[in-house]
C-alpha cells in the first residue's frame, strides 16, 4: 500500500503511473490495460528547416519545394502531430509510439519522418533510455509500422541499433504466452519494440506487426464520426487470435484521430492540422474516455497528446468498479 500512498503526495504525476497501478492490475496482461499513445509520436523533431520526406505523394513534395505557405512550413504545419518532446511525452505519461522511419540515402542514418525528415531514430531512443533508467517499472511501446529506402541490409543495422541500445531492457516475443507489468519487472525488461517487416521473425527480441491491429481500419472524417466508430470498436473485441488453448490477446491500438482530403487541405494551407482537426477532436475525445470503463481498451493513441488532458483520461480507464476498494481517491479522481 506504501505506492498508492505516494498517488496523493504533491509530487505525485503520471511519469510513473505503471508503477502506482493497483497491485491487481500487475498481473493483467498488457494487452488489456488502458495505455496512453501518441500519433505520430517522433514528428516533434520534425522543422521547415529539414528536407521534405519520402512519405509524401509526389504533389505535395512538388508543393513543398515552392515558397511562402505552399512550401515547407505548409507541409510541417499539416503533418506535425505533436508538439511536446520525446522526454515531455514519457513524464507526461505516454507509454506507446507510433513510429515511421527513413533511411537516408547520403548518410545510411536512420530518420523520423513525417512529411519532413526529424531527428535520427537513435537520439530518440537515447531519451528513452535515459527516461527508463530512472524510472525502472515503466513500460514502453514503440511501434516502428513505416520504413522509405529500406532494404533488409539496412532493416538489420536498424534492428542492430535498437538492440544496442536497449540491451537487456527488450521483451522477447513469445506467441504462446501474455506479457504483464509483474512478468517485465521481475526480468527488468521495459520495451517491446513492434516492427513491421518480417526479418523481424529472425530476432527472438522484437515483435511482428501483426501482434497488433488498428481500429477503426479508416480513419473518420469528422470528430462526430469518429466518436461513432469509437462507440462501435469499444463493444468489440478485435484482438483476440483464435488457436490451441487459451487465447492469446493482440494489442489493440484505437486511433482518436481524423484526416482531410488532400484538396481540404490546400484549400486551407495557410492554417494547419492543429487548428482545422485535433483542436475539434481533442475535448470530444476527452468526453468519451471520461464515460467509458476499460473493457475492450487498450492502447489508445491521438494527435497532440497535451490537448484536453488526453494522458490522464486514458490512464484512468485503468480504474474499475471492483477495485475502487483498493485504489486511494487521488487516483480515481484524476489528480495523480
Amino acid at each position: 500500500m506504501a505506492s498508492y500512498r505516494k498517488l496523493g503526495s504533491a509530487t505525485s504525476g503520471l511519469a510513473d503511473w505503471m508503477a502506482l497501478l493497483p497491485t491487481p492490475l500487475i498481473s493483467n496482461p498488457l494487452t488489456s490495460l488502458a495505455i496512453p499513445g501518441s500519433s505520430a509520436s517522433f514528428s516533434c523533431t520534425a522543422t521547415p528547416f529539414h528536407d521534405i520526406s519520402p512519405d509524401n505523394c509526389l504533389l505535395v513534395r512538388a508543393l513543398g519545394h515552392l515558397s511562402c505557405c505552399v512550401g515547407k512550413e505548409g507541409i510541417c504545419r499539416w503533418s506535425r502531430t505533436q508538439d511536446l518532446s520525446v522526454e515531455q511525452q514519457l513524464t507526461k505519461g505516454v507509454r506507446y509510439f507510433d513510429v515511421q522511419v527513413a533511411a537516408r540515402t547520403r548518410t545510411g542514418d536512420f530518420h523520423i519522418v513525417c512529411g519532413l525528415y526529424g531527428d535520427e531514430l537513435s537520439s530518440c531512443m537515447k531519451e528513452i533510455k535515459l527516461f527508463l533508467d530512472s524510472h525502472e517499472k515503466e513500460v514502453i511501446i514503440i511501434d516502428i509500422n513505416k520504413f522509405y529506402n529500406m532494404n533488409d541490409i539496412l532493416h538489420m543495422k536498424l534492428l542492430s541499433i535498437i538492440t544496442h541500445c536497449f540491451d537487456d531492457k527488450l521483451c522477447p516475443y513469445d506467441k504462446d504466452c501474455d506479457v504483464t507489468l509483474g512478468s517485465l519487472w521481475n526480468r527488468g525488461q521495459q520495451v517491446i519494440v513492434i516492427y513491421h517487416n518480417d526479418i523481424v521473425y529472425e530476432y527472438e527480441n522484437f515483435w511482428p506487426g501483426d501482434s497488433i491491429v488498428y481500429q477503426p481500419k479508416l480513419v473518420p472524417n469528422t470528430p462526430t464520426d469518429l466518436i461513432l466508430q469509437l462507440d462501435m470498436i469499444s463493444k468489440d473485441d478485435p484482438g483476440e487470435r483464435p488457436g490451441i488453448g487459451q487465447e492469446k490477446k493482440l494489442f489493440k491500438c484505437c486511433r482518436g484521430t481524423i484526416s482531410l482530403s488532400k484538396r481540404k487541405c490546400l484549400s486551407r494551407l495557410s492554417s494547419s492540422r492543429k487548428r482545422e482537426m485535433s483542436i475539434a477532436v481533442a475535448p470530444l475525445l476527452a468526453s468519451w474516455l471520461k464515460n467509458r470503463s476499460r473493457a475492450n481498451l487498450n492502447v489508445i493513441t491521438t494527435d497532440f497528446v497535451h490537448l484536453s488532458n488526453f494522458v490522464r483520461y486514458v490512464v484512468n480507464l485503468n480504474i474499475t468498479t471492483t477495485e475502487t476498494a483498493v485504489i486511494p481517491t487521488s487516483f480515481a479522481n484524476g489528480r495523480i
